[in-house]
């Protein structure tokens, strides 16, 4: 039991006491008030101090994945424009050989022929017009530029590297792994053998007119997934010296994750060490579709022998296309679970962050109850407590 205070008039301590109880129940009832307007828990960093940066690092988090499923979806379009343009040089490609078949027939006279390679010579234009026109947001996708490419080296220490006299330009398929080491391991007039070190596979390609080989013949060593354009000095390889190995090129790098790979540069491609992919970055190439990439520009149905040869350079050819596609579609479907797994984790991270920031409505309509019925109680019995003082007026009469 509480000692009397006494009759006191300066100070009622007892007012003082039912107004701290009152101030305590007016200021829950005002943060219940706010948190239900708002539907926050945490409105500021008074709050819940920890609370709010956790959720701000969250938000921050969430608005980052958001981006990075747009990102996969545009990456998905970006693929699609690819395949559309590879698509229709299939079609060109199946007519070419068509036209190759039926010119490898003696039945032909020369007006036919003349008349097969015209078109033969039209839709070939045709398979480059389309690769280098073919873009997405005015970027070219399909004639080279997003390929793979090579570094010219040599094998003997203090010898000069392979050099654009000559091998003018290479084209370099997606499916062949960055990194591969190439070497010319045999070089005549005649034939010309190319091995890859990495892997220990090699192809031979042979000139078979007896003309020998010539500048800006294009060997297409489609086994190896390497195409190239002689130069006028190519008989000045090396063998088992001059060589190349596969780099990265110029590849497309799209964002799939709310953060930045700081253990990785620019340089750094997703696919190049596959002990050390990156968490936040899908990075892709696209090989050379036009002519000259598919190893088809020096192709033609002139003659019975030329078509012959057309024919093995057009399966080559159909065949890197669908090789691309493929690899266009095994993209696809990657860039589909990468959405689908930023969906899920962009779930989760909201969830997480509700539980820290959001209010709970029942938590806080029942405080505000509560709150409302001792505010009002606590102004009665303020105005009660200011009347004790009163009391000291009896003993004046």
């Amino acid at each position: 039991m509480a000692l009397a205070s006494g009759f006191r008039v300066n100070t009622n301590t007892t007012s003082f006491h039912t107004y701290r109880s009152y101030s305590s129940s007016q200021a829950g009832l005002e943060q219940n008030i706010e948190r239900l307007s708002s539907g926050l828990r945490i409105n500021r960093a008074a709050d819940d101090s920890a609370g709010q940066a956790i959720s701000q690092r969250m938000k921050n988090q969430a608005t980052g994945m958001r981006q990075a499923v747009r990102n996969s979806q545009q990456a998905t379009n970006y693929l699609q424009t690819a395949e559309g343009g590879l698509n229709q040089i299939h079609g060109i490609l199946s007519r070419m050989r068509e036209l190759a078949v039926q010119s490898s027939s003696d039945g032909l006279n020369t007006n036919d022929r003349f008349s097969i390679e015209l078109e033969y010579a039209q839709l070939k234009d045709e398979v480059s017009r389309i690769a280098n026109s073919t873009t997405y947001n005015n970027m070219t996708l399909i004639n080279g530029d997003r390929a793979k490419d090579v570094a010219r080296t040599e094998t003997t220490p203090g010898t000069a590297d392979i050099s654009a006299t000559e091998i003018k330009s290479f084209s370099v398929a997606s499916n062949v792994a960055t990194g591969d080491a190439f070497e010319f391991t045999s070089v005549s007039a005649n034939s010309i053998t190319l091995t890859n070190k990495t892997t220990g596979e090699e192809q031979i390609l042979h000139q078979p007119d007896g003309a020998g080989f010539a500048e800006n013949d294009v060997l297409n060593f489609d086994d190896l997934g390497i195409t190239m354009t002689l130069g006028a000095g190519y008989d000045g390889i090396a063998d088992n010296d001059d060589g190349f190995t596969i780099t990265q090129g110029d590849f497309v790098t799209m964002q799939v994750g709310a953060d930045n790979d700081a253990a990785h540069a620019r340089a750094d491609s997703s696919d190049a060490d596959h002990s050390a992919v990156t968490e936040n970055r899908i990075t892709l190439n696209i090989s050379d579709a036009t002519a000259k990439g598919l190893g088809i520009s020096d192709s033609q149905v002139s003659d019975l022998a030329d078509s012959q040869r057309a024919i093995n350079a057009l399966d080559s050819a159909i065949e890197k296309v669908n090789d691309e596609r493929g690899n266009i579609g095994a993209l696809q479907n990657r860039f589909e679970f990468a959405v689908s797994n930023l969906q899920s984790s962009l779930q989760n991270t909201e969830a997480s962050r509700s539980t820290i920031l959001d209010a709970d409505f029942a938590l806080e309509a029942a405080g505000m109850a509560k709150n409302q019925i001792l505010t009002q109680s606590g102004t009665a019995m303020l105005a009660q407590a200011n009347q004790i003082s009163q009391n000291v007026l009896s003993l004046l009469k």
